[in-house]
C-alpha cells in the first residue's frame, strides 16, 4: 500500500494515525470515526470461511457479501467474495477447511461518520429462476457472435430470491424505458440483510468450528481533522 507524501507529513504532526479495525464471529461491526474528522478506508483483509456444521450446509454457504456503509448516508462500498473448499480427514472423518488463504484488498473510501460494517451469507442459488433468454437492446448491442452475444440470447432476469430481482447486463434494462420498482430491483449484484442471511453461531462440536466465522480486517487511516484541512494542507 502506497502513502502518499500529505498523509505521511500529518501522521509525523499526530493528525492521523493507521489503525487495524478486526471484526469476526457475528455479522455487524462499527468502526468509530472521531466528531470533526473523517477515515480514510485502504485496505481490507478477508479470511475464507463458511456456514453451518454439516457439509451440504458449508458448500451451500460460501459465497459472503461484506458491505461498509458511512452511517447515516448512501456512502457505501460492497464486495462479495466466494471461497472454495478441501476436504480433509479429521477423527476418521471428512471434513471441509477453506482451500484459499486471507485475501489483502486495497481499497479507497473516505467516511465523515461511524463506518457500519455488515457481513452476510448470500442466498444459495439453488432458491433462485433464471428468466427465458432474451435479446439484448439495440443501444447495448453487442458485437456479432463469435466475438459477442449480439444475436444469442441471454437471460435477462434472475430472482436471487423472492424478494431479490437482478438484471444483468444481458437486458439492458436502463434501455427498455422500464423503470425499477420496489426495494429488491437493481441491475447490480447486492444481497439484502434478512434473517437468512445473517452470520451463524459455529457447533462447538464440530471440529472445524474454527472456520464457521469470519475474522475480517480493516485497515483505516483515521483522521482528527477535517477532510476540508486535509485538502488545504499542501502536497
Amino acid at each position: 500500500m502506497l502513502i502518499s507524501p500529505k498523509i505521511e507529513a500529518l501522521a509525523f504532526s499526530g493528525k492521523c494515525r493507521w489503525q487495524m479495525f478486526w471484526t469476526g464471529y457475528t455479522g455487524t461491526y462499527t468502526i468509530p470515526v472521531p466528531a470533526g474528522g473523517f477515515a480514510l478506508m485502504r485496505q481490507i483483509i478477508y479470511a475464507p470461511f463458511y456456514q453451518g456444521d454439516t457439509k451440504a450446509l458449508q458448500i451451500a454457504t460460501v459465497v459472503h457479501q461484506i458491505s461498509v456503509v458511512e452511517q447515516g448516508s448512501r456512502n457505501e462500498l460492497t464486495y462479495i467474495f466466494r471461497d472454495s473448499l478441501n476436504d480433509v480427514q479429521v477423527s476418521g472423518a471428512t471434513h471441509f477447511t477453506p482451500a484459499g488463504q486471507q485475501q489483502i484488498v486495497e481499497t479507497w473510501g473516505t467516511f465523515k461518520k461511524n463506518i457500519c460494517i455488515d457481513v452476510m451469507n448470500a442466498p444459495d442459488v439453488n432458491a433462485a429462476s433464471f428468466a427465458a433468454g432474451a435479446l439484448f437492446q439495440p443501444d447495448a448491442q453487442e458485437r456479432i457472435d463469435p466475438l459477442g452475444f449480439a444475436t444469442i440470447a441471454q437471460s435477462p432476469s434472475v430472482n436471487i430470491t423472492a424478494a431479490q430481482k437482478y438484471y444483468p447486463t444481458g437486458e439492458q434494462r436502463q434501455f427498455i424505458g422500464a423503470t425499477y420498482s420496489g426495494a429488491g430491483i437493481r441491475d447490480r449484484i447486492r444481497y439484502n440483510a434478512n434473517v437468512a442471511s445473517r452470520i451463524g453461531t459455529p457447533n462447538n462440536a464440530d471440529p472445524d468450528r474454527n472456520y464457521q466465522f469470519p475474522l475480517i480486517g480493516f485497515g483505516c487511516w483515521i483522521f482528527n481533522i477535517p477532510i476540508t484541512e486535509y485538502l488545504n494542507s499542501g502536497n
